[in-house]
């Protein structure tokens, strides 16, 4: 299926545990350590980004992990958005390890 003026943005994208090769998108310093679906959901909606979740679909290369995906809307490139994203995971679980 073809996602016209959209992008998909796989947990695997933003995570710090993961090889180039393996679907990283960022370097290790801007990346987040095992990001979960839920965590990208509540950065999207943080960042006023226009999005959809998919959950239980795998990336193709890991067809094993059933770890979903968003579907963002294609206004920024996309490695604008990770970055946004990622810096965004980080300052909400800062937020959680305060309260905690």
């Amino acid at each position: 299926m073809k996602l016209h003026r959209k992008m998909v943005v796989w947990p695997s994208n933003l995570d710090s545990t993961k090889t180039r090769r393996s679907g990283r998108k960022l370097p290790k310093s801007h990346s987040v350590q095992a990001p979960r679906l839920e965590e990208l959901n509540e950065a999207a909606k943080t960042l006023s980004i226009d999005h959809e979740i998919v959950v239980s679909k795998s990336r193709p290369s890991t067809w094993w992990e059933k770890g979903g995906y968003l579907v963002v809307a294609k206004s920024t490139p996309k490695s604008a958005v990770i970055r946004s994203l990622a810096s965004e995971v980080r300052k909400l679980r800062a937020s959680r390890e305060k309260k905690a």
